[in-house]
């Protein structure tokens, strides 16, 4: 006798249990009696609940997605307090902004999205690549908490970096509200570059 195609693959466990059941019977098996049968429903009803955490269990990767980043990339910190903030952060006025931003930039939480930053004195490098007092880049300190906020924006490319792309004008307006440097300007381009390979 030819079973049809929906007796071929029962879609639930419990269809399955009954197809065995019926099979069962058919074959001269006793079909189970009051709490028996009611054991055997329960197992198969708690067995099909199991079976999507089950499966969920199983899988071992995960798709990160178009945008997949890795936050914890380090970059130099010495080249930052004596480079990177006070060629770049501070000569474009990042934290307060320009006259006409009325005190609306990175200094101020309310007004942006990231890239909170805290206004403090110079770190003092000597004039070299590697601060002096380095109580002025201890835990806790604002220019430590600058180099967390600013390495977040960065990237080994800095090309597609946001601490380049939003305040160049290359990205979504969006994200900055003006450009603060054109996307060719030479000493911009070589701190991130050199501060991307630190």
């Amino acid at each position: 006798m030819r079973v049809s195609a929906s007796r071929r693959r029962p879609s639930t466990l419990v269809a399955v249990v009954a197809r065995i059941y019926r099979g069962g019977v058919a074959a001269g098996m006793v079909r189970p009696r009051g709490d028996a049968w009611s054991k055997a429903m329960r197992r198969a009803a708690t067995a099909m609940g199991m079976a999507p955490m089950l499966a969920a269990c199983g899988c071992t990767t995960v798709d990160p997605g178009p945008n997949f980043s890795i936050a914890n990339t380090s970059f130099d910190g010495d080249y930052f307090y004596c480079h990177v903030e006070p060629q770049f952060i501070v000569a474009k006025h990042c934290g307060p902004g320009g006259p006409s931003d009325s005190n609306s930039c990175h200094f101020v939480p309310s007004a942006v999205s990231g890239m909170v930053l805290l206004d403090h004195p110079p770190v003092d490098c000597g004039g070299g690549d590697h601060p002096v007092d380095t109580t002025q880049i201890g835990t806790g300190s604002p220019a430590q908490s600058n180099l967390e906020a600013v390495s977040f924006e960065m990237s080994k490319d800095y090309t597609t970096a946001p601490i380049y792309v939003r305040p160049s004008g290359s990205g979504n307006a969006l994200y900055h509200p003006r450009q603060i440097f054109d996307p060719g300007d030479v000493t911009v381009i070589q701190l991130l570059s050199t501060w991307a390979s630190k």
